[in-house]
């Protein structure tokens, strides 16, 4: 952020200001535009998300690299050839003055209140996990936010999120290596015998949740909005040197967003392969249970405690006998203790829904979703210090870089 104010502190035209800087090429703008969109929410509860439900999450964005097609052939050459400053002075061309007022009116209504989860969001985590005041981690981070973005504008945005995604990218690499080294040699193998690596489902079932098709057609009109008409997208790739240079940043989110959505994803289903084998909480916000433990009910969330710790054990000798008996070649005994595998993971499953209810019993307000805090649990748990401060810095990076 520092060096980001520094370098930008003397623009003076309003085009560099609003737009970045003519000179800006396609690969800044690609970063931007990615950056705009990997919050800390990203890469705090997309893990979670694949430690609960798997990858399948991932089909959401199916439909994204034909939106961003349809925006490089239709909207980008017509932001580029009005030559507006925002998507909403496009309205204004085309119908009325009011109109524009209205579309501006409503992104900024809508991107306010996202930039507050945005910010709100890992304040809560990060806050609770290492003690911070909630307030002044939140108040700290939305001032720096608007110094650098104050002075530099738009080039000061593009300039520091080039280095914001180069901490994520690092931080989340050396987590992923850290986990592949804690794991045995058939860790995707667990994942998917256990339902965490069924990536794509081609059922019509209205049911299904994520499905190929739900995420092919709502991906693509959800993503079409978002990158065609929503401002924080729009004043990403309107600038640059060139209209093949937005074209070329977008398609190069087109390329990379699925493949990076894919691997965190699959970070939170080996993180659910790691708690195969190393005990887990029984419900992953330490500091809520703690807190609800000392009440008048410590007895029952104990009780639930332990039941979970007994089942962990039967968990890690039901896993590794699933594994012996693949390499053993019998098919019977391998359906066998794949049932026995699944069936301790289903009472696993079913202690942690009583210690969520447990929680409500006892504070109906208690926050019973604990999948943000998967991953956060496993960094301070489990990676060396160093690259504990690293993945921190990584939900600061990803709260700076996505407003």
């Amino acid at each position: 952020a520092a060096y980001g104010t520094w370098r930008t502190r003397h623009t003076a035209h309003l085009d560099t200001y609003l737009k970045g800087s003519r000179t800006t090429g396609w690969f800044t703008i690609g970063v931007s535009v990615m950056a705009t969109q990997a919050s800390a929410i990203t890469f705090l509860s997309i893990p979670g998300q694949g430690f609960e439900s798997g990858i399948g999450f991932v089909q959401n964005y199916f439909g994204l690299p034909l939106a961003l097609i349809i925006v490089c052939a239709v909207f980008l050459p017509i932001y580029r050839r009005l030559g507006v400053y925002t998507a909403y002075e496009f309205l204004g061309k085309r119908f009325d003055a009011k109109t524009r007022l209205l579309g501006a009116a409503l992104f900024l209504l809508q991107r306010g209140l996202a930039s507050g989860v945005t910010i709100y969001a890992p304040a809560i985590i990060i806050s609770t996990v290492l003690g911070w005041r909630l307030d002044l981690t939140i108040i700290g981070t939305g001032l720096l936010v608007i110094v650098y973005t104050v002075t530099g504008g738009s080039v000061a945005v593009s300039l520091t999120q080039k280095w914001q995604m180069s901490v994520i990218f690092g931080g989340m690499v050396t987590a992923f290596i850290v986990l592949v080294t804690k794991l045995p040699p058939d860790a995707l193998h667990i994942a998917g015998a256990l339902g965490k690596l069924e990536a794509v489902d081609f059922s019509f079932s209205p049911d299904r949740r994520y499905t190929f098709w739900s995420g092919l057609l709502g991906g693509l009109f959800l993503s079409l909005s978002y990158f065609g008409t929503d401002q924080s997208q729009v004043k990403r790739y309107i600038g640059g040197a060139a209209l093949r240079e937005g074209r070329l940043g977008l398609m190069f989110n087109a390329v990379l967003k699925i493949p990076m959505q894919f691997l965190i994803l699959l970070l939170g289903a080996l993180v659910f392969v790691f708690y195969q084998f190393e005990n887990a909480p029984v419900f992953f916000n330490q500091t809520e249970w703690r807190r609800h433990e000392q009440c008048a009910q410590g007895a029952t969330f104990r009780a639930l405690e332990e039941k979970h710790s007994a089942l962990h054990a039967q968990r890690t000798n039901a896993v590794r006998a699933w594994v012996d008996a693949r390499e053993g070649g019998d098919a019977t005994v391998v359906a066998a203790t794949r049932t026995a595998m699944v069936d301790v993971q289903r009472q696993v499953d079913a202690v942690r829904k009583e210690a969520k209810t447990a929680l409500t019993t006892a504070d109906p307000r208690a926050k019973t979703k604990d999948s943000d805090y998967v991953f956060i649990t496993f960094i301070l748990t489990q990676l060396p210090h160093g690259v504990i401060g690293l993945l921190v810095a990584v939900m600061f990076a990803a709260a700076l870089g996505s407003k």
